[in-house]
């Protein structure tokens, strides 16, 4: 069986380390590939594992700045690149919306969409949507604009990626059994504004021991954390395998 890969693009928590990328991950099946949200510098590393020409989509699970900066140098290397096919209605995943917000950015001074090169389709809480051979379902989080964890199935494995969001029960039932778990870890310590936006590598943890999953990848750490911390804080509920997600790691 043609396995299923996972590579992560980009980990970094709301900006980038020195020489990494925030969040991104590449999905591959043989020659079938998803780009899950383009973070500053991914598209670069994305670069490394695949012709961009050949993506069979894009998902995004939200808007923030540090999940969607580089769509939008993916969009000029297919509309200026000298190898351009011209364009050929890339399917994009998206919270509703996506479109309009990110042709903002496009021209200071006048209207311009993305000409035909992307194919917008909204999803949302509950969804279930094919890009062959990947089936992905979507869940609403616990995070200020609306936020979709993914669980991604293909050849018999799984994989659920939290997106961003603070602890919330329905994560779960999400997650249950996956083989990996990609999980925000974004904190050492609850926020000392008691926001609910992010969790800590603890829940990280518990959320992985009470979805029974068989791997745990901690990811969107904030940069300057010791990420043996973290792993060392996910390891006191989930005695599993603890992975720290880093650029072009392939799980």
């Amino acid at each position: 069986m043609i396995p299923f890969e996972a590579i992560v693009l980009g980990a970094s928590g709301t900006y980038p380390k020195p020489g990494g990328a925030t969040s991104g991950f590449l999905l591959r099946v043989g020659e079938y590939t998803v780009w899950m949200d383009c973070g500053t510098g991914t598209f670069a590393n994305l670069q490394r594992h695949t012709d961009f020409h050949d993506l069979s989509g894009v998902v995004i699970t939200h808007l923030h700045l540090d999940h969607i900066l580089d769509f939008y140098s993916l969009y000029y290397a297919l509309k200026y690149g000298k190898d351009s096919r011209g364009p050929t209605g890339l399917e994009v995943y998206a919270p509703a919306g996506a479109e309009a917000h990110l042709a903002q950015l496009l021209s200071p001074t006048a209207s311009e969409d993305f000409g035909g090169f992307f194919d917008f389709r909204a999803v949302k809480n509950g969804d279930k949507i094919a890009i062959l051979p990947f089936v992905f379902t979507f869940l609403r989080t616990e995070h200020p604009v609306e936020t979709l964890a993914v669980r991604v199935e293909a050849n018999g494995r799984s994989l659920v990626y939290t997106a961003d969001t603070a602890w919330k029960e329905s994560l779960v039932k999400f997650a249950q059994g996956a083989n990996v778990l990609i999980a925000e870890a974004t904190l050492q310590e609850p926020d000392a504004g008691g926001q609910s936006v992010h969790m800590t590598a603890e829940e990280a943890g518990r959320l992985a021991v009470d979805a029974r999953v068989k791997r745990l990848v901690l990811t969107h750490l904030a940069p300057g954390l010791d990420p043996t911390v973290s792993m060392d804080q996910a390891a006191r509920h989930f005695r599993g395998k603890i992975l720290v997600a880093t650029d072009n790691l392939s799980i």
